[in-house]
């Protein structure tokens, strides 16, 4: 096993990478989620909350 070592900017460039496609992938479930929400209800979700 070879353990590589990642420079600062790298790390920093992988976090926001990660950071964006979590941000991307959030605003598709909240989406699909008041879509699902409104069709149940009738009404419309005021707020969404995910971690």
């Amino acid at each position: 096993m070879c353990k590589q070592v990642l420079t600062k900017e790298e790390a920093l460039k992988r976090f926001a990478a990660s950071k964006d496609k979590k941000q991307k992938k959030i605003a598709q479930l909240e989406k699909e989620l008041k879509r699902i929400y409104e069709e149940q209800t009738g009404l419309k979700a005021n707020y969404f909350s995910a971690l």
